[in-house]
C-alpha cells in the first residue's frame, strides 16, 4: 500500500495494489485524517475487484482540512490530480464529510456509468445495487428469504435499500439499528421509508421502543446484515448472534475477533466484498438499463456464493481465497491484511 502525499493541500492519497488498471475508493474529509485509518476501506475495494477478477485496486483520497476549507481542499485536489482523475487512474466517491456538490470539481472528470447517480425513490442507484447484492448473498447463503425474519444494523440509505429487496423476497424487517439506538417490530418498508427519510439516524425514535444499539445481534432472527463501519461487529457482537448468517455489507464491517467467533459458532458469513460488487459492475459497463444491471449484480453473488459455499473455512475465508488467487496472477506478493476491521 502506497501513500502519496498532496502538494497543493494537506492530504493524501493511498493507492493499494502496484501496478493496477484503475485505482476506485472514496474522497474523505478532516483535520486528524491519517492513511492507516482508510486502511481496510482502500482493501474491501480491491477485494471486490479481485473477486471479479478484474485487475483494479482500492484507492482513497484523504484531505486533512477542517470544514470550512473543503472548497479550497477540493479544487486544489482537483487541479493536483487532473491527469489521474481524467485519464479515470484514479476516481473517487463522496465519503466522509464530502457529498456529491462538495466533491463536484473531481466528479466533473468522473466517467463511470451515470446511471449510478440515478434517484431511486429517495436513494441513488449506487446503493439499491448494493442492497440487491446483499440480498442475493442472504438468499444464497440461506436458501431463501421467504418468511424470514431480518435484522439491519447500521441503518442508512444502503440499509433501506436491503430493507426493500428483502421484503420484495418475502422477508420481515424485524429490527433495525442506527447510531441513536435499535428497534424492533415488524417495520414495513414505507413506515421505514418515511422515517429515515423526515429522520435519519433519528429514525428508529419515531419506530418504537429504542434500546441500545447491541441489541441488533440478538440471534432470534434469521439474517444480520451489517455494515455501519469497519468492525462494526466485535466480537462480542459476533457471540450474541449464534450461528445465525451474517451478511457483511459496509467495508471489512466483520472485526477480526468476530469473524474467528463466527467461525467457530459455526454461523455462515458471507464476506461485504462479495455482497457489495454491485457498483463495480456497473461503474465500466455500457447499460443503460437498471434492470440489467439488478440482474448481473443478483446473478453475479448468487454465483460467488455458491462458488464458496461448503468450504471448511467457511465463505468468507473461501472467498478471500478466491479474492487471493486471482491477485497473484498480476501481483508478486499479496497485499498484508484481509478486508476485517
Amino acid at each position: 500500500m502506497e501513500t502519496k502525499q498532496l502538494e497543493s493541500t494537506t492530504g493524501f492519497v493511498v493507492y493499494d495494489l502496484p501496478g493496477a488498471d484503475n485505482y476506485v475508493g472514496q474522497a474523505r474529509l478532516g483535520a486528524k485524517l491519517a492513511p492507516a485509518n482508510a486502511a481496510m476501506l482502500v482493501r474491501h475495494q480491491t477485494y471486490v475487484f479481485a473477486v471479479l477478477e478484474q485487475r483494479r485496486s482500492g484507492a482513497n483520497l484523504g484531505l486533512k482540512v477542517d470544514p470550512d476549507q473543503t472548497a479550497d481542499a477540493v479544487a486544489a485536489a482537483a487541479n493536483e490530480l487532473a491527469e489521474e482523475f481524467s485519464s479515470q487512474r484514479l476516481s473517487v466517491s463522496p465519503g466522509l464529510r464530502l457529498d456529491h456538490d462538495a466533491l463536484a470539481p473531481i466528479l466533473a472528470h468522473d466517467q463511470r456509468n451515470s446511471l449510478l447517480g440515478d434517484d431511486r425513490d429517495g436513494i441513488r442507484f449506487e446503493d439499491e445495487l448494493v442492497g440487491v447484492g446483499a440480498v442475493a448473498a442472504a438468499s444464497g447463503t440461506r436458501g431463501s428469504l421467504d418468511g424470514a425474519r431480518v435484522s439491519i444494523e447500521g441503518f442508512g440509505t444502503v440499509g433501506l435499500a436491503i430493507a426493500r429487496e428483502a421484503a420484495a423476497q418475502g422477508a420481515v424487517i424485524h429490527r433495525i439499528s442506527t447510531s441513536k439506538g435499535c428497534v424492533t417490530g415488524e417495520f414495513d418498508v414505507t413506515t421505514l421509508t418515511d422515517a429515515f427519510m423526515s429522520a435519519g439516524a433519528g429514525c428508529v425514535e419515531q419506530l418504537g421502543k429504542v434500546g441500545k444499539p447491541w441489541e441488533i445481534y440478538k440471534g432470534d432472527v434469521d439474517v444480520v446484515f451489517v455494515g455501519s463501519g469497519p468492525g462494526a461487529m466485535s466480537g462480542q457482537g459476533a457471540s450474541m448472534v449464534g450461528t445465525t448468517p451474517v451478511v457483511a455489507v459496509g467495508p471489512a464491517a466483520i472485526s477480526s475477533k468476530a469473524m474467528a467467533v463466527l467461525r467457530q459458532q459455526g454461523a455462515p458469513t458471507a464476506a461485504d466484498f462479495v455482497a457489495g460488487v454491485g457498483p463495480a459492475l456497473a461503474w465500466w459497463s455500457d447499460s443503460t438499463s437498471h434492470d440489467d444491471l439488478r440482474s448481473s449484480t443478483s446473478s453475479t453473488v448468487a454465483a460467488l456464493v455458491e462458488e464458496t459455499a461448503g468450504h471448511a473455512d467457511g465463505g468468507f475465508m473461501a472467498a478471500c481465497y478466491k479474492a487471493e488467487a486471482f491477485m497473484t496472477t498480476w501481483q508478486d506478493i499479496l497485499p498484508f491484511g484481509r478486508p476485517l476491521g
